[in-house]
Parts: C-alpha cells; sequence; structure tokens
C-alpha cells in the first residue's frame, strides 16, 4: 500500500490532512517537525510527502531541497499559506511537485495526493 508522510508543526491541520486522506488507499503517517520528518523518511521513504513551508527549526524549502537530492522519487507536495507566485515557482524549481494553498478544501487534497501516487507508480 501507498505511504504518505504528513510533514507539519501543526497538529490539528496534520489530523486534517489525514482525515481528507481516509479515502484515499493509502498508510498516513506523521511527522511534527523537519527531524521528524527526516528520521520517518531515512526509515521508510514514502511515496508522497505533504510538506509544510514554515516550521521552526529546519524549513520546508530546505527539507525539500535534501528530499530531493536523496530521494528523487519521492513525490512531495508543498503547503502553505504564503502562496505567491516566487514562491509557489521556488518550491516546484526547488523539486516540489505541486503547491496547496491553505486554507484548502478536503477534496482537492485527496485530488493531489491521487495525482502523486499515480505519478509515483503509487495508486
Amino acid at each position: 500500500m501507498a505511504d504518505v508522510l504528513i510533514v507539519d508543526d501543526d497538529r490539528l491541520l496534520r489530523t486534517m490532512l489525514a482525515d481528507a486522506l481516509a479515502d484515499v488507499p493509502c498508510t498516513v503517517r506523521e511527522a511534527s517537525s523537519g527531524d521528524a520528518a527526516l528520521a520517518a523518511i531515512a526509515e521508510k521513504p514514502p511515496q508522497v510527502v505533504l510538506l509544510d513551508l514554515v516550521m521552526p527549526g529546519k524549513s520546508g524549502l530546505d527539507l525539500l531541497k535534501t528530499f530531493s537530492a536523496k530521494y528523487p522519487g519521492m513525490r512531495v507536495i508543498v503547503i502553505s499559506s504564503l502562496d505567491t507566485e516566487s514562491l509557489v515557482q521556488q518550491a516546484l524549481s526547488d523539486g516540489a511537485h505541486g503547491f496547496l494553498s491553505k486554507p484548502f478544501h478536503p477534496l482537492d487534497v485527496q485530488n493531489v495526493v491521487r495525482a502523486a501516487l499515480e505519478a509515483a507508480g503509487a495508486s
């Protein structure tokens, strides 16, 4: 079964994202920090990561660059309320496979994750 990792320092948001994925055939893991995400990915790389940009410690953009370099097959979807055109373009050029603006609709989460899983060959 496909594996999705949610990386966000906001517990409520992680819960909302996990709930949104209830109808998507995948296992969902959560990480509350950049370090926790790195540990979870080192243990078992997921097919898809939902990654917040603004977190204490390691920023989402720093993590995105690390993920892209070390795990090129992993699909990373950036989630942020900071959705300026330049930031979206920077995230995409740094290796993101998509960008989801907060606030989001659960169907948008499902659609972007399904598309990423399909692209990763894990549907």
